[in-house]
């Protein structure tokens, strides 16, 4: 009769014999992927030999293998970047799990923060320790008289490296995940401040003067884009990366009806290819309509070119000597460019673009409730298995144009009783009467439309295009 084979895990019989002086123990083991092998070990006594090969057996069905890719032995290094490599690859699957500039920033942490610390490191010396120390590292460095405290930062590479490790024990180089097991620093919880209605007023008062300033000057001539995307965020929350994907397709600004703009895009920085337009915002739940203020709708309307198709850019480019970036959106860093040149000229700071989003969800939460301001941004309410499965999305934001208005409007009137109304002595009352040259360059969307035809001079040549 043959001897009965052996399951993967077990072992077969343990011989011991005397060698010389010494004794020896051997088995016959089937791993746990199924292939056999011989255990041997040699001691001063049988019972030592015995469970010598006793102690074996347990190590060599509890150690990793590793994989044709990644072994025990591989480095970190390569862990890593066969990690980013495979997430890639990922991206470009029907509905992805990651996007490509998601990978992107998770290459640069890894490149950073983890490769030149651990990356030479083998799979089969890292331990919890020593990930630990690691992770400290990354924190004390931050404490080290660095600009920033690196919490974040420190975050977002122990997240990298657990996935990386994760993959390593799929690939049977590790049979347990270290990183798992440190300890990581909580995250800050952040203080939104928004913006009074005098500094919007204040803010699109800014936008304008240097705009204004900009047209004698020689060289390119102004597009006249950043107070009409001052407006559109101000009368939306929309992200910067969403406004300068806006195509005029996307607004209606039909006077028979409200004016309205869908969000179906945004724009996103991948490596190799720039900025480019993605074809959805950054989350499902951003895929919205919404009814925009009056002030926005006039916004739109003065840069609205006489002829447009359904796929021209709200907010287009410069283009080339040769032609380049005709029909190419404007990039978001060449927006924050201009912001930054109008509010240094006002002598204005502490704004960026994503504050005033921070302001529209504020003033809309106040006075309309938080559920409102969410649907306006584009956040996901969790209404559990109902919601998730049940009950049909609505597209349409909830109407929050009147609160909008009413914010920029109030702006405008502390702005002209501070600066009008106040050093001149007239009363309130009076101040348009007296002064409405003022009130009404303050309320002017900006100077006069400029048509579609573009500058035949570049951008920025730091823009990216």
């Amino acid at each position: 009769m043959s001897a009965r084979r052996l399951k993967p895990g077990e072992h077969g019989e343990i011989f011991v014999y005397r060698t010389g002086t010494k004794w020896r123990a051997k088995v016959r083991v089937r791993l746990l992927d199924g292939d056999d092998t011989q255990v041997s070990r040699t001691r001063d006594s049988a019972v030592e030999a015995r469970l010598a090969v006793q102690a074996a057996i347990v190590e060599r069905l509890g150690a990793a293998r590793g994989s044709a890719e990644l072994r025990p032995d591989s480095k970190v290094g390569l862990a890593c970047r066969q990690w980013v490599n495979e997430m890639r690859a990922r991206t470009a699957w029907p509905n992805p799990p990651v996007l490509p500039q998601t990978v992107d920033e998770y290459e640069r942490v890894l490149g950073n923060h983890v490769v030149p610390h651990l990356g030479k490191r083998r799979l089969n010396e890292l331990t919890p320790a020593a990930c630990q120390q690691w992770l400290d590292g990354v924190l004390a460095r931050g404490r080290a008289g660095g600009k920033h405290d690196m919490l974040a930062t420190a975050i977002q590479a122990r997240a990298a490296l657990v996935a990386v490790l994760d993959r390593a024990v799929i690939h049977d180089a590790l049979r347990d995940n270290p990183a798992r097991k440190t300890i990581a620093p909580a995250k800050k919880r952040p203080e939104p401040v928004a913006m009074s209605a005098l500094d919007v007023a204040r803010l699109r008062r800014a936008t304008r003067d240097w705009q204004a300033s900009r047209q004698s000057q020689p060289g390119p001539k102004p597009t006249g884009h950043l107070p009409a995307v001052v407006d559109v965020m101000l009368g939306t929350g929309l992200r910067i990366g969403e406004v300068m994907a806006l195509r005029w397709g996307e607004v209606n600004l039909s006077p028979d009806g409200l004016p309205t703009i869908a969000v179906t895009a945004t724009m996103v920085d991948i490596k190799g290819q720039g900025t480019v337009r993605q074809e959805r915002p950054k989350t499902d739940a951003g895929q919205r309509s919404m009814i925009v203020p009056r002030f926005s709708a006039e916004a739109l309307e003065s840069i609205h070119p006489a002829v447009t198709s359904a796929d021209m850019p709200v907010f287009p480019s410069r283009t080339f000597r040769d032609g380049r970036n005709v029909g190419r959106p404007q990039t978001p860093a060449n927006l924050r460019r201009s912001l930054r040149a109008a509010l240094a000229a006002a002598q204005l700071s502490g704004v960026y673009p994503h504050l005033l989003r921070k302001t529209v969800a504020t003033v809309v939460a106040r006075r309309m409730g938080v559920a409102e301001a969410a649907a306006l941004l584009g956040h996901k309410i969790d209404a559990g298995v109902t919601g998730r499965h049940y009950i049909e999305r609505l597209r349409l934001a909830p109407d929050t144009s009147a609160v909008l208005q009413e914010m920029v409007e109030i702006g405008e009137a502390e702005l002209i009783r501070q600066e009008v109304g106040d050093a001149s002595g007239v009363g309130w009352e009076h101040v348009d009467e007296v002064r409405r040259p003022a009130v009404t360059a303050l309320r002017a969307p900006f100077p006069a439309p400029i048509g579609w035809v573009q500058p035949t001079l570049p951008d920025d040549p730091d823009g990216g295009w």
